[in-house]
């Protein structure tokens, strides 16, 4: 297999076997997370492969969020994001359907909340860029004082 030419802007990670279906997922700092298949191949110890895939777009919004918020100097007092998504019932199950769900807790303008999550959704957030283009997704918030 080519190897990729490193540029600014190309990862590189590694999966490394463990037992069954259990990954160990490497980044190039040394980082790792753990991944396993549901039963009965797998254990279900660690989220699988997919549901870091909706982890991943969790957190590629929710840091974009409160970047944003915090560049306004709005306090945050707390703040979750929480993903759901409906994948296809054949191979290969894509996700064809995923809702975001923002909480915000603290004293915060409806408009700069909507403006944050805007601004991720539409410009920021590789991870939804990617997959906005096999499935739906759509966010709501609540802001809770």
């Amino acid at each position: 297999m080519k190897e990729l030419k490193q540029n600014p802007v190309s990862m590189k990670v590694k999966i490394k076997h463990l037992e069954k279906l259990k990954f160990e997922g490497i980044n190039s700092d040394g980082q790792k997370v753990l991944m396993d298949g549901k039963p009965p191949f797998g254990d279900g110890e660690y989220p699988s492969p997919v549901e870091m895939l909706l982890m991943a777009l969790g957190g590629c919004t929710a840091m974009d969020v409160i970047s944003i918020l915090t560049k306004k100097r709005l306090e945050v007092k707390e703040f979750q994001v929480e993903v759901e998504g409906v994948r296809r019932n054949t191979h290969p199950k894509i996700f064809t359907h995923i809702k975001i769900f923002y909480k915000f807790k603290g004293n915060l303008p409806q408009k700069a909340v909507e403006q944050a999550i805007k601004l991720s959704m539409e410009k920021y957030c590789s991870i939804s860029a990617m997959l906005k283009t096999a499935a739906t997704i759509e966010w709501d918030y609540i802001i809770e004082t």
